[in-house]
């Protein structure tokens, strides 16, 4: 059986995430980070299957450390509607009904100035704004802007020990 059970998964494996690239697989779009706990400049999103023309994108992955968390700063730009979401490596969102997974421009605590400090951990760190990765090392957040108005700004980004997120 334990044989049987590797031949299948040599197989899923070699069809999938171990197989060799495809001849005319498209690089990603520029609004899909490549660098883990960086987000590029949000963007429109072109000409891509299912997106909102109407949309600036910015997608980025964490990883992170059992004792690290991912400090998120910006402004949400003046526009009908603003999110961050955090989704698994099967591009669902996490456990939305049961812990803070999300933010938009609602929902989130802005700093005196305006701008936002977003706080990506495993563990409530006791302050606003906190998405919850659900204990997983890394993941995914995709941050969506609607009818912005001019340019967005540039998130920033900080992998920092959890210890240190309250001082």
């Amino acid at each position: 059986m334990a044989a049987a059970i590797r031949r299948v998964t040599t197989h899923v494996r070699s069809k999938t995430i171990d197989g060799p690239q495809r001849a005319g697989r498209a690089a990603p779009p520029d609004w899909v980070g490549q660098t883990p706990n960086e987000f590029p400049v949000p963007q429109e999103p072109g000409d891509i299957a299912l997106s909102a023309a109407d949309a600036h994108y910015s997608l980025g992955r964490w990883l992170l450390g059992p004792d690290e968390a991912l400090v998120i700063t910006g402004r949400w730009p003046k526009c009908r509607f603003a999110s961050v979401c955090a989704w698994n490596r099967f591009q669902q969102t996490l456990d939305y009904m049961n812990r803070p997974v999300s933010r938009n421009r609602a929902t989130t605590t802005l700093e005196t100035d305006g701008s936002f400090r977003i706080v990506v951990a495993h563990a409530n760190p006791g302050i606003p704004n906190w998405i919850d990765t659900e204990g997983r090392a890394s993941g995914t957040l995709f941050f969506r802007f609607f009818l912005a108005e001019g340019d967005i700004d540039p998130l920033g980004t900080e992998v920092v020990p959890f210890a240190e997120i309250g001082t």
